[in-house]
């Protein structure tokens, strides 16, 4: 039976969420965090695992930790020893909770839900630095050059992962497109292959003025130290970086903000699972991004 309750058989589900003991511990956390459910695991993991400011994660996470070890201590010493009382077990779990908040340096969001939740337990209140808008524009051409815009995405490391590309004249105009999938990779190496296959179909293309543009500093590093290449792409990284020698090359790296087009060809890539898909007319799924830069409007990144 039961050590707590004493009326329903001991089980891993009944003890930490059904008992009433456990109950009226759940009841206070809810009274906390009313949106959220507490009658099992999974439930525990989703809320652990759901949004909010570093430090109000933090406490999410202790506050569910010391309640099961709470629970579960009550009933050892309701077996070996004497019963807490549930107020005193409260009252443990948020001098626990009180203690962890206030040693760590992370910091909490501007608005009346984390203020409330960490004066509630007396946690100093820490805000974050103030983030400045930067405004991030897509940058014209040169005449007679033609700009490449990369990029590459992973869901995982490593996980499934696709790659994009938009070419665009000097005067704006549309030239092609293309996005790929590739797998399971890393983010790195998806950008790796963005540069890549935009190269390649350079090459086919046969221009000689070209800009490439790639939100990876390290991509950017690598293509322009000709260092630090992922073995298993070196020697086609080698391939068009002998091609670039013949041509006239630049890479610069742009902030993801600026490099919207090719943000959004590479997930077309998780959509379609292509393994290659070129464009030789403008998708309608681009017409956005693509007159945002051409009217050279401002994304905003924050900093």
């Amino acid at each position: 039976m039961c050590t707590l309750c004493e009326k329903h058989e001991e089980s891993i589900q009944h003890l930490f969420f059904e008992c009433a003991n456990a109950l009226r511990i759940w009841s206070w956390v809810r009274h906390i965090f009313p949106t959220y459910d507490f009658s099992n695991k999974d439930n525990l993991l989703s809320f652990i695992m759901s949004d909010g400011s570093p430090l109000v994660k933090l406490v999410k996470l202790v506050v569910i930790t010391f309640s099961i070890w709470m629970i579960w201590r009550m009933r050892n010493y309701a077996r070996l020893q004497d019963k807490i009382e549930i107020s005193r077990a409260i009252l443990v779990i948020k001098d626990l909770t009180c203690l962890v908040g206030n040693s760590s340096k992370a910091s909490m969001k501007n608005d009346m839900f984390d203020f409330n939740v960490l004066k509630f337990f007396g946690i100093n209140t820490r805000t974050g630095k103030v983030l400045r808008p930067l405004p991030v524009r897509w940058e014209f051409l040169s005449p007679g050059w033609v700009k490449i815009n990369t990029d590459g995405v992973a869901r995982g490391y490593p996980g499934l992962a696709a790659c994009g590309s938009i070419f665009r004249g000097s005067m704006w105009e549309f030239i092609g497109a293309f996005f790929a999938f590739l797998d399971f990779q890393t983010a790195l190496v998806a950008e790796f292959y963005g540069v890549i296959y935009a190269l390649e179909e350079t090459q086919k293309l046969g221009l000689t003025n070209v800009w490439l543009e790639c939100d990876s500093v390290l991509v950017c590093v690598a293509f322009t130290a000709r260092t630090n290449v992922p073995w298993m792409l070196r020697n086609r990284c080698n391939t068009c970086l002998n091609y670039c020698g013949k041509i006239r090359f630049r890479i610069t790296h742009i902030f993801r903000e600026g490099n919207a087009c090719a943000d959004r060809l590479a997930n077309l890539g998780f959509i379609h699972r292509e393994s290659f898909y070129w464009y030789n007319r403008l998708s309608s799924s681009l017409f956005l991004e693509f007159f945002i830069n051409m009217y050279n409007l401002p994304m905003y990144r924050f900093c």
